[in-house]
């Protein structure tokens, strides 16, 4: 009852991020060990990740307790050139209520070595780019809850890498199954890959990725923004996971961090992420075209009322999982490029137009667009949340990619005009979202060891009351879709790429 209440007062301020603010899980810490002396710069854990990977040379190990007590300095006292500006516009209730980005993979010709290069390449990573080690606050106006938060900052060094461990070493639980024996077992029954996929998602995952931690957790509990974990089977397999908070960026900027530690286990200089473009304090998460009406039709009352009526399915709805083959869309992709409509056809297009045909309880769907290269003042190397949420018409895009493609490639960016945004659809909680992590996915590749493959966190999606679909790279030879619809249509395109 008090979830309802709570949820009944922030209708107002509701985005299509923020319904995932019905779970509310905090993180529990696993045991910590820190394999080296941390007092070194991010030039001089370059030279010794790579050295240490390649001569094999085991370096001292010290160990300090898994709890550490960190000195959280008051809020209060924090002043504006100490802190990184988060935001102060109106996107500071959706950024609240977005979940940490997370995700696990999975790699072959692992080593001890290894696992001592990936625990140097995450401490440089974390002593490039401060921001990590700290703490999210909001600075409230009113302790009302419908008035408008002032501001979201980040006080760094609250978790200075001196005297916490941003990687956690995680030991395989004795009934886990290697990821080796799985594959060994299965290749000969030429079902590998699915079978791969369920152990990963049934077995592997709950040990590495955690509950759904959103960034409103991470200001109650004052918790870290940034982590990693391994698990090391012993026997050339290891898993590992990377969790950023949402607040300090967005599916891009994880991109960024996961190239750098990538770049410095293979011992080299990685490009610096600049985490200082004044934009990213103001930028809002809806298109610069949206009106007034726009704007409270899709993130106001409406939308809200929409969820509200949606309560009623959160006991239907569960996590479904397919994997697609890479092949089969590659060949339907040959086969739409031979009208000139769809000369410029995506996989992610192809498999966004089998969400749309598939879902049968939704007449609208978002999607997250980066507006780095097209937002005036906002690099490519910007890290922050600069995208935008492009609301279009599902039944246009069911088995149509041309239309998901017209909209990338329009002067705008976007499918509706000013003052198009219809009403019906959020009034009767018939809008979805659909997030591609395919295109972000980078793999931190070094000597010796290859990634076989990835995995998202879903921990979230069987608590939305709204429907939701992720896009995601799984192997080299498939990509995932993970939904929560309540009512899924029979799809032809679905069945011509299905692995």
């Amino acid at each position: 009852m008090r979830r309802c209440f709570i949820f009944i007062l922030l209708l107002p301020a509701l985005p299509f991020q923020c319904c995932i603010a019905w779970v509310c899980p905090s993180l529990q810490p696993f045991a910590t060990t820190t394999l080296i002396s941390r007092k070194n710069s991010p030039s001089t854990i370059l030279a010794i990740s790579h050295a240490t990977y390649i001569s094999g040379v085991d370096h001292p190990k010290e160990r300090r307790p898994a709890n550490v007590d960190v000195a959280i300095p008051d809020a209060d006292a924090a002043t504006e050139s100490s802190t990184y500006l988060i935001h102060e516009g109106r996107a500071i209730n959706m950024i609240k209520r977005c979940v940490a980005i997370e995700g696990l993979s999975v790699s072959d010709g692992w080593t001890p070595q290894a696992t001592e290069a990936f625990s140097l390449a995450v401490e440089a990573v974390v002593r490039a780019n401060p921001i990590l080690t700290g703490q999210l606050i909001e600075e409230k106006t009113s302790p009302w809850p419908w008035a408008q938060p002032s501001t979201l900052r980040v006080i760094p060094d609250v978790f200075p890498p001196e005297s916490h461990s941003f990687l956690t070493i995680v030991n395989p639980p004795a009934d886990l199954a290697s990821p080796a024996q799985v594959m060994h077992e299965e290749v000969n029954k030429g079902s590998s890959a699915k079978e791969l996929f369920q152990h990963v998602h049934s077995h592997i995952s709950p040990c590495l990725l955690g509950p759904a931690e959103f960034s409103y957790d991470q200001i109650k509990n004052a918790s870290p923004l940034f982590e990693a974990k391994i698990m090391d089977f012993g026997d050339g397999y290891a898993a590992y996971s990377i969790k950023m908070s949402h607040a300090i960026g967005d599916g891009t900027t994880f991109f960024h961090i996961i190239k750098q530690i990538s770049a410095y286990m293979n011992g080299h200089e990685p490009q610096p992420i600049n985490w200082d473009n004044p934009l990213k304090t103001t930028h809002e998460l809806y298109p610069e075209t949206f009106s007034k009406q726009d704007y409270d039709r899709s993130y106001g009352g409406p939308f809200g009322w929409g969820l509200l009526k949606n309560i009623r399915t959160l006991g239907k709805r569960k996590c479904e999982y397919m994997l697609l083959s890479k092949d089969k869309i590659a060949k339907k992709k040959q086969e739409l490029h031979k009208s000139v409509e769809n000369a410029q056809i995506s996989s992610n297009d192809v498999i966004m137009s089998v969400i749309c045909e598939m879902c049968g309880s939704s007449d609208i769907f978002a999607f997250d667009r980066s507006v780095r290269g097209i937002k005036d003042g906002v690099d490519k190397s910007d890290a922050g949340n600069f995208f935008w949420e492009i609301p279009f018409e599902r039944d246009k895009g069911a088995a149509n990619p041309s239309v998901i493609r017209n909209i990338l490639t329009s002067e705008t960016g976007t499918y509706y005009d000013t003052d198009e945004v219809p009403l019906m659809p959020f009034l009767n909680g018939r809008v979805g979202r659909i997030t591609s992590l395919a295109s972000i996915t980078q793999k931190t590749a070094f000597p010796g060891s290859k990634v076989i493959c990835q995995f998202p966190s879903a921990s979230f999606i069987s608590d939305l009351p709204l429907d939701v679909a992720v896009i995601f790279r799984f192997d080299e030879e498939h990509f995932g879709i993970m939904h929560n619809f309540r009512k899924v249509n029979q799809s032809p395109l679905l069945s011509e790429i299905v692995a």
